[in-house]
């Protein structure tokens, strides 16, 4: 019996030793004085300088974040800063416990220090977001805070296609942006009110805050009529051609994409738009001769056709023609990639203009988006795809009517502001769509539009 409970005893130090070696810490130490912490959006930021000791390996912080939940964090000597993140309200006075561990994993004793922090950005998106009126729609504006992480989701209330019901419809899901944004949305449920939700998530997906904006007023913009416009060419660049049938007055035809040129009698016929050359960048001045509140503009070009003479294409030079020397074959390398629209009180171009609205895209989307295998340039990259590639190109006038137009559009933030004058500046063309080597790259700068149509706020 004796040897039994000897046996006992040794086992129970034996034990009792081992759990005292699992819990061997070293003498040194964590510093307030190296550690501080500024408070920062979502968090804190916590600045550090670990002991310039060899058997400290890093600092390891913990903390509970806003949902309750234990956070572990480790500082190494790779950097001097470390985020301490995972909560929405901003907060003061958070208790961290920070301690040094070495290479085999043994924790020196900690030190309590506390920190305090600033609203997260997609709890304060909600701080200054406004959901307002909009163009066959609504407009939603938010600021954001430089530092910035998370996502809003937006949704308006409406019928579910598929079961006939009202339902909640998403929209958009993206990343808060950097001091904020405003984005436009165009509803294909047509309703004279809306119902807008908006609800934001961290970066760890975690739902932080909703709100929702009843009653939004939708206004629907109607097209301005050519009697309603006069176009002003401050620096005479139009090419007007009575032969080729170009100039001012196929602006606002109504022909959207290429009728007549398809149907024209000539080749050299167009039917269409062109000024220059030095047309980049210069201004064009629209007359609404009255004050309204703009909506939108629109930009048409033509859609690539043949004529219904077998084999002939496009712009190719006649004898008769006064613009083949300035298409040189080439009709991508005139349309517009990058426009801007201004609106002012006067038609002097170099006086008070206020930027309404911007369209860019890259000036090679064209070259850059055409696919080899399947032989085509894509739509979803340039908007004026099916104007410029042979393999898009409609055969027959029966296809030219089913097909739809091709336009970029520019959708203005709806402003109190009223404006008699738009200016219209076209900062870049598209290059070749077959690359720097397959002909003009229209050096001189001409430009072409076929239909411009002007939209507004109705009286």
């Amino acid at each position: 019996m004796k040897y039994f409970y000897y046996c006992l005893l040794v086992i129970l130090l034996g034990c009792y030793w081992a759990c005292s070696e699992d819990k061997v810490t070293f003498d040194v130490m964590a510093s307030e004085e190296e550690i501080r912490f500024d408070a920062r959006p979502g968090g804190a930021m916590m600045y550090y300088s670990l002991p310039g000791d060899r058997d400290v390996f890093a600092m390891i912080c913990r903390y509970t974040d806003c949902r309750g939940q234990e956070i572990l964090k480790r500082a190494g000597y790779g950097s001097d800063s470390l985020m301490l993140d995972g909560f929405n309200e901003a907060e003061k006075g958070v208790p961290v416990s920070l301690s040094l561990v070495d290479r085999n994993g043994n924790e020196s004793e900690a030190i309590q220090m506390t920190f305090d922090t600033e609203e997260s950005a997609p709890y304060a998106f909600f701080n200054n977001a406004t959901v307002e009126s909009g163009w066959d729609g609504f407009q939603l504006r938010y600021t954001a805070p430089d530092e910035v992480s998370g996502m809003y989701h937006v949704f308006y209330v409406g019928t579910n296609p598929l079961t006939g019901e009202p339902d909640t419809i998403p929209l958009k899901s993206e990343a808060i942006v950097a001091g904020g944004d405003t984005i436009l949305f165009a509803l294909q449920q047509e309703r004279p009110e809306n119902t807008v939700v908006i609800r934001t998530e961290d970066h760890r997906g975690f739902r932080v805050k909703q709100e929702v904006w009843q009653g939004i007023e939708v206004f629907h913009p109607e097209k301005l009529g050519a009697s309603q416009l006069d176009f002003i060419d401050p620096r005479n660049l139009v090419f007007p051609s009575a032969s080729d049938k170009c100039g001012i007055e196929y602006l606002f035809d109504g022909d959207l994409k290429g009728e007549q040129r398809m149907m024209g009698g000539q080749q050299y016929e167009l039917y269409t738009f062109v000024a220059g050359p030095q047309a980049v960048g210069a201004p064009f001045i629209i007359d609404m001769q009255s004050e309204y509140v703009p909506a939108k503009v629109r930009i048409y070009c033509m859609l690539r056709n043949r004529l219904q003479f077998p084999g002939i294409d496009y712009w190719t030079k006649e004898p008769d023609s006064e613009t083949g020397e300035i298409w040189q074959s080439k009709y991508d390398t005139k349309i517009p990639c990058e426009v801007t629209v201004y609106g002012g009180d006067s038609e002097d171009p170099d006086g008070e203009w206020v930027e309404l609205g911007h369209f860019e895209e890259d000036h090679a989307a064209a070259y850059n988006s055409y696919n080899s295998t399947e032989r085509r340039v894509s739509e979803d990259i340039c908007w004026a795809a099916r104007c410029i590639d042979a393999n898009l190109m409609v055969s027959s006038y029966e296809e030219l009517e089913a097909a739809d137009p091709a336009y970029l559009e520019l959708v203005f933030p709806v402003l109190p502001a009223k404006y008699r004058y738009l200016k219209l500046v076209v900062n870049d063309l598209f290059d070749n769509y077959l690359g720097t080597a397959a002909g003009d790259q229209n050096y001189a700068g001409y430009v072409t539009m076929h239909e411009l149509e002007i939209y507004v706020k109705p009286e």
